[in-house]
Formats: C-alpha cells, structure tokens, sequence
C-alpha cells in the first residue's frame, strides 16, 4: 500500500516540481518588467517584503501540508478496519494546541507586518540620509558660465519630476530646471533621471486614475485625478527601463506605456540642455520642408509644438527632439532595430541594455502611427486596426466642449512620407 501510494504521488510531484524549477531560471526574472530584478532601493525594499512573505507562506504550507500528509497516513483506512467497532472519543480539544496555533498566527502576521510597515514609512518620500549625496548642488552645478542652470532657492532640494498622466500617455516635467508644458519644453513618455540620485515624483491626473509603475525602479502609485499624490524613486544602474500604466484608464490603457532612461549625472545635465534647444531648421526644397508645411496644413500644430517651428499646441506630446526618442505613440512602438534589440539583451542577459535607434524602423513606426490613428478605413477602402484604439489624433473632439467641430484627417501615401521625413529632423 505505502509503495503505490508514494509512487503515484513522485509520478505527480516530479512534473510539478519540474514546472517550479523551471520557473526560476535567472533568464526568466530578468524579463523587462520584473519585480524580481530590483535595480533601485525603492524597489529592492518591496522586493524585500515580498521575499519575507514568500519564505514565511512557504514555512506555513510545508508544517501543515506535512501535517496533513501525515494525518493521511496515519489514519488511512486499512483492510479490514470496517469490522472492528468505530472509536469514539469526546473532549474539549488539547489547550495548549489552541493556545500554540493562536500564538502562531499572531507571530505570524507581525513577521509580516513588521518590514511592510517599514517598507511603506520608506517609500513614502526621500529619506533624509539619501537627501545630502542626491540634492542638486551635491551633483549639479548651478552655474556654468554665464548660464544657470536651476534657481538658487532649489539648490538644497533633491531632483523633482512632475509627472502628468492623460489618455493615453505620460508628460513629465521638471519644474526646477526649466522643463515645464508651460515652457514649451515638456518630455512626453521618456523620463530621464540622474543614476544614483533619489528623485521625489509628483503625481497628478489630468482625466481619470492612472498608475506610475516601474517594476525594476519602484512600484506602482496611483496618478488621481483632483487629487495630489507622490513617491520617490532612484535607479542604481544605467540603462533603458520599461514602465506603464497600471491602472484601468480607458480604451488604451494596456497601450499606455513609458519608458525610463537612467544617465550619468554629467550625461543627465548635457540632455537636459539639450532639451531647451529649438528644433533644427529643415533643407529648403527637401522632403522634410514639404512635410512640415503639411504639419501645419493638417492641425497638427492645433495640438503639438515644435519649439523653433510651431509654438501653439500644447494638448498633445511635445515634438521638439522626438527623433532623439526611442519610443512611439505613448512607448507603444519601439524605435529600435528589434531583433538586434532582442540580441544584445540576450548577449548580455540585461534588459536595460539598448541599441542606438533604427531611422527605417523609426520611419516605419511614424507612417503606421500617423496614418492609422483614429482613422476607421485606409486609402483602399477597408477598415484599418487603430494603432492605439480611441487615441485622438487627426479624429478628434475635445471633452465637454459643445459645438466643437470633428476633425477628420486622412493622408496619401506621399504625404506621410513627407511628414515622417520632417519629424526625423526633430533630433
């Protein structure tokens, strides 16, 4: 009986255990979303609580599935047990078996309560121990030249980003430094931070509840609308980091991505004046002059601004250096060469890796994003998929305001590669 028994439970347990294991390669926690490859303290102390959790439910399943396998075992029924009279036995229960799991229970939820209550005191804000090496006068100097670079009365303050959320995509600003929608210098769907520098993120909503969350960085705090929210985050190796939205928004909300782009501290100050840069000026007779003309013609400047070329849309991402970015339509559509992508993240086993960006593929992605968006059938007649289904561009009608005329653009093949070749000389 004990030797049937044991082998139907290992012809069970050795396909099962084989699953777990294999669940468990290095490879598979390295995946570019994952809370199990912590590359900041944010992240690494939520890491931390989550292992505490995982050994303590482990220990608990081990001491009662043991338990129960054993009451199996013990008490099984055996031939010939039907004949002999059934045991009865009345009492109360054992006292101190009572006590000892209620002790149990107890101790277990403050082995649990403990580093969660300390993990959420962390997370909450910059730590004063983390504000003396992260405030901006500790890495950034305030003037260079005859330039400054951020107000005196912020030089003690660590690094803030605010970070705006709309359907469907992210606008990040730093008010300190200049780069605000205001300014006409706002960073849609790229955040750049400083590496090694805590950085305090204000959170804020401008239609419904959204969700910041960067597994690798920190993890997700809700975006409310009419409401203020903030957490801090710091990135402990360079790199490319993916993020998105992680709360139900809408239409697009599985497309609402973001991606993170941690720098040297030197490198940071250098993208950041990079960014309060007007766009370059366009070859008179190129495609590129055709293709802003048409930027114009087709009320693309009612929405976006162009610093140096367009200044009066501010509804829509800013598209002063959107060639410099390696992301499209809200980090949907990756700008990269994706199976040399796939490769060096292979070759090196890390997905914060990157390839510089791929002008064909980036061309590619602009020509799919600007003549599918909102569009409901092509140039041939038939019904076309929505990069990003209910996204406004070019089939648009602004919220709440009554009499606003629907737009409806539609493109010739010629004209979007107009339009592409104009919008890869905003670098």
């Amino acid at each position: 009986m004990f030797s049937r028994f044991f082998s139907r439970a290992g012809l069970l347990a050795f396909p099962l255990l084989a699953i777990l294991l294999g669940g468990c390669s290095k490879e598979d926690l390295t995946v570019r979303q994952s809370t199990l490859d912590p590359k900041g303290p944010v992240a690494q102390v939520q890491f931390d609580v989550f292992m505490d959790t995982v050994w303590l439910v482990v220990v608990l399943f081990g001491l009662v599935g043991g338990m129960l396998v054993y009451a199996v075992i013990k008490f099984r029924s055996r031939p010939g047990d039907e004949l002999k009279p059934a045991i009865v036995e009345e009492g109360h229960g054992n006292p101190l078996i009572e006590i000892g799991l209620i002790t149990a229970s107890i101790g277990s939820l403050v082995f649990i309560a403990i580093p969660t209550l300390s993990a959420i005191w962390y997370t909450d804000d910059v730590p004063a121990e983390s504000v003396p090496l992260s405030k901006l006068s500790a890495w950034y100097p305030r003037v260079e030249g005859a330039r400054e670079n951020y107000a005196a009365t912020v030089e003690e303050q660590v690094l803030e980003v605010d970070v705006v959320g709309k359907q469907w995509w992210f606008r990040f600003e730093y008010p300190q430094l200049g780069l605000t929608n205001d300014a006409k210098h706002s960073v849609p769907n790229e955040l750049v931070i400083p590496k090694g520098k805590a950085i305090r993120i204000n959170l804020r909503s401008e239609d419904v509840i959204h969700s910041f969350w960067v597994p690798k960085i920190a993890g997700k705090v809700d975006l409310m609308p009419g409401r203020k929210n903030h957490m801090w985050i710091q990135a402990d190796q360079t790199g490319h980091y993916y993020g998105q939205c992680a709360e139900f928004c809408g239409d697009s909300h599985a497309y609402m991505l973001f991606r993170v782009e941690v720098l040297e501290p030197e490198e940071f100050a250098k993208w950041v004046q990079r960014q309060k840069a007007d766009a370059p000026p366009v070859v008179a007779g190129s495609k590129a002059e055709l293709g802003k003309a048409l930027f114009a013609a087709k009320s693309c400047v009612m929405c976006h601004n162009v610093g140096g070329h367009f200044g009066a849309g501010a509804f829509g991402p800013d598209l002063t250096h959107l060639a410099s970015r390696k992301s499209l339509a809200g980090a949907w559509l990756d700008n990269r060469d994706p199976v040399k992508q796939r490769a060096l993240e292979k070759q090196t086993g890390n997905t914060e890796d990157s390839v510089e960006i791929d002008p064909a593929t980036f061309k590619a992605n602009l020509i799919k994003w600007i003549g599918s968006s909102g569009v409901a059938h092509g140039a041939d007649g038939k019904l076309t998929k929505d990069v990003k289904p209910g996204n406004r561009m070019h089939y648009y009608k602004m919220f709440n305001v009554a009499g606003l005329r629907e737009t409806k653009q539609t493109f010739t093949d010629e004209e979007l590669d107009h339009l592409a070749e104009y919008l890869l000389t905003l670098k």
